[in-house]
């Protein structure tokens, strides 16, 4: 989940913002000019599918392997201590 800070409003990217609650519409505050995402809701500016993206937090990525595996290594960090 991506949270605005100073909003506090969860920020959902891609699909042209249509999707996202801080996108303007329907009475919240506008967060696109300092969301980090806002490349993803402007097709002319997206480099990657949301299958090959990087960005576990994001929840529109559909890498669940990538997601699983930073998950794994964050799990044995902690059971480690070297967190």
């Amino acid at each position: 989940m991506i949270i605005d800070g100073p909003t506090g409003i969860e920020l959902i990217p891609g699909n042209g913002g249509k999707d996202c609650p801080g996108n303007g519409e329907n009475g919240n505050e506008c967060c696109c000019d300092e969301c980090n995402y806002l490349g993803c809701c402007i097709e002319h500016f997206r480099k990657k599918p949301c299958n090959e993206c990087v960005h576990i937090e994001c929840p529109r990525n559909e890498n669940y392997g990538l997601r699983l595996e930073r998950i794994r290594a964050l799990e044995e960090q902690i059971k480690n201590d070297t967190i």
